[in-house]
């Protein structure tokens, strides 16, 4: 008896150190998982969290019920902010992090540090550009540095306006940002409809949502930045990496900014998830990305499919934080965030 009373004992001790019950199915079954997408739908951000949100419950124990809910504002800040102040820390939400988002804060006084998030796993780090629509006369770079133009972008600090601000801060580009735009669908809208010229976009954003711009060469991918890609449709290309000078403060620049490109797609719970949850969360993301299935559906809807682990995220993002010193924090905030956002 006295035995018995101890092992109850120790199972409550359980529950209240890690917030969960000792069996994962318990804990899980019945329960709704909540999949946040960093903006609005249309675009493949939505793809990725929507690919997310109707696979990891057949991975984790107890088979929750999912489903998917957009939260956008300021280029995925706002998504980032609620997860790190407000969202449940018991495993019943995750999100998918918007590039350009995780070094925000080296630049900007927000409510988030994307070091602090629980991170699960990303199913992919896309390679990025400066995409022209083909009746706005842009063909080249040269273009782009000697004429004026407009950008279709979401939020300031989202990566579809980090890029191509980066861009005219070491390659001497005259892009115009446009914010307000809620997703990569309105974007698309934009910029067909010529509201816009272009758009920052990843390669596959155009190939999972519109499959017959690039063949058609609707739009022109100008400069390409990010990990690189051996697809047709960006060959000779040039890429902003190999453009700037080793050791300059502009591949400083470019060093740090691109950690947001190189984590990729990645989703995480917030801080201070208990550790058993995060266990379990973990290895049902793990077990999912290596599933031939899942990749088979990922492929499927035409975007990519290059797993980042959860050691590979904690380790960029440290060497991307570490590479920001006080001297490249300045060049960037004086060249890339001063008041004139252009």
């Amino acid at each position: 008896m006295i035995k018995s009373l101890k092992l109850t004992v120790s199972a409550i001790a359980v529950v209240a150190a890690f917030g969960v019950p000792a069996s994962a199915a318990d804990y899980f079954a019945g329960k709704t998982l909540t999949v946040q997408v960093p903006s609005g739908s249309g675009g493949t951000y939505h793809v990725y969290c929507q690919l997310v949100q109707r696979n990891i419950a057949n991975y984790i124990p107890g088979n929750p019920k999912t489903l998917i809910q957009n939260r956008p504002g300021a280029g995925g800040a706002k998504s980032a902010s609620y997860m790190a102040n407000v969202a449940p820390k018991d495993g019943s939400v995750i999100a998918m992090i918007a590039p350009g988002v995780i070094t925000t804060p080296l630049v900007r006084k927000v409510k988030f540090d994307a070091r602090k998030f629980t991170w699960l796993g990303a199913p992919a780090a896309r390679a990025a550009g400066v995409f022209f629509w083909h009746t706005s006369g842009i063909k080249t770079l040269k273009d782009i540095q000697t004429k004026n133009t407009t950008i279709a972008s979401s939020g300031f600090a989202s990566s579809g306006s980090i890029f191509p601000r980066l861009v005219n801060a070491t390659l001497g580009a005259k892009m115009k940002i446009i914010l307000g735009y809620k997703g990569g669908g309105a974007m698309n809208l934009s910029v067909e409809k010529e509201e816009t010229m272009g758009r920052n976009n990843f390669l596959s954003g155009f190939t999972g949502v519109r499959p017959t711009w690039l063949p058609s060469k609707k739009i022109i991918p100008i400069i390409m930045y990010g990990p690189k890609s051996d697809s047709k449709y960006v060959k000779g290309v040039p890429h902003l990496g190999d453009l700037v000078k080793p050791g300059t403060i502009e591949a400083k620049m470019v060093r740090v900014l691109s950690t947001n490109l190189q984590v990729g797609q990645a989703f995480y719970l917030p801080e201070g998830a208990p550790k058993r949850v995060t266990k379990i969360m973990r290895t049902a993301f793990a077990k999912m990305m290596a599933d031939p299935v899942f990749k088979q559906r990922v492929l499927k809807r035409r975007v990519e499919h290059s797993p980042v682990s959860v050691e590979q995220i904690n380790s960029l993002i440290k060497a991307g934080f570490d590479a920001a010193t006080p001297e490249v924090v300045k060049a960037i905030k004086l060249r890339l965030y001063t008041k004139k956002r252009s």
